[in-house]
């Protein structure tokens, strides 16, 4: 299966085509700004570096937030418009969870995948590897230090430490600094082969969503 994948929600946007697990193409782009005005022109250019034609799609996963307010919007509307077009199956994908899949298999580690929200915030949430599955531990979260804290020292029982994971650049140092536990920091991005994955398992149930109804994810307004 052909799958686009798009992300929008953190600091640098990316696009990505993934036949059957393998990536194809992929690129990133610094300014999700700049992305918007030329979604289709890049598209079209991941599809000739890889020799393929719009027609061939055959799904559309999009990561959905927590994120960028603008961002996430922005990548929601192009990925709804683009399934509604070639009458292809769409998959909103949480944000966070595709930050934290590729370690999925790290066993003793609590996942903490993390997305700058700015305001000494981050949109957070925390997970698990389980039996080569990744298991959600807590809801998708936008919390300052101090409750972060609070949370990592209910859920890290049995854990030997947690592992942040994502662009965590300018969040205050007390969100690792203050942890109850021994911590690493992974920056890392939203990948194409983990949207891509995370769509398939969906598609696998005969799960998908409709480019009608889909909600990005927000937790904070565009007016706070």
């Amino acid at each position: 299966m052909l799958i686009l994948t798009i992300e929008t929600c953190t600091d640098t946007s990316t696009l990505g085509l993934v036949r059957d697990g393998v990536v194809l193409v992929e690129a990133a782009f610094p300014s999700r700004y700049t992305l918007a005005q030329r979604m289709i022109v890049r598209l079209e250019w991941l599809l000739a570096e890889a020799g393929l034609q719009r027609e061939e799609l055959e799904a559309i996963a999009v990561s959905l937030g927590p994120g960028s307010f603008t961002g996430v919007r922005i990548g929601a509307a192009a990925a709804k418009t683009l399934a509604q077009f070639q009458g292809i199956p769409l998959l909103g994908i949480d944000t966070l969870e595709a930050l934290a899949y590729p370690f999925r298999e790290v066993d003793g580690v609590l996942l903490a995948p993390l997305v700058n929200a700015r305001r000494k915030q981050a949109y957070l949430a925390l997970f698990r590897g389980e039996n080569h599955a990744l298991r959600r531990v807590t809801e998708d979260l936008l919390l300052s230090a101090d409750p972060f804290t609070e949370l990592l020292a209910h859920h890290q029982a049995g854990s030997t430490r947690v592992l942040f994971i994502g662009q965590i650049d300018g969040l205050p140092a007390e969100f690792q600094s203050n942890a109850p536990c021994q911590c690493s920091t992974l920056r890392s991005l939203v990948t194409s082969h983990a949207l891509a994955a995370l769509a398939e398992e969906r598609l696998a149930h005969g799960s998908y969503d409709d480019p009608m109804t889909l909600a990005p994810i927000y937790l904070r307004s565009a007016a706070e």
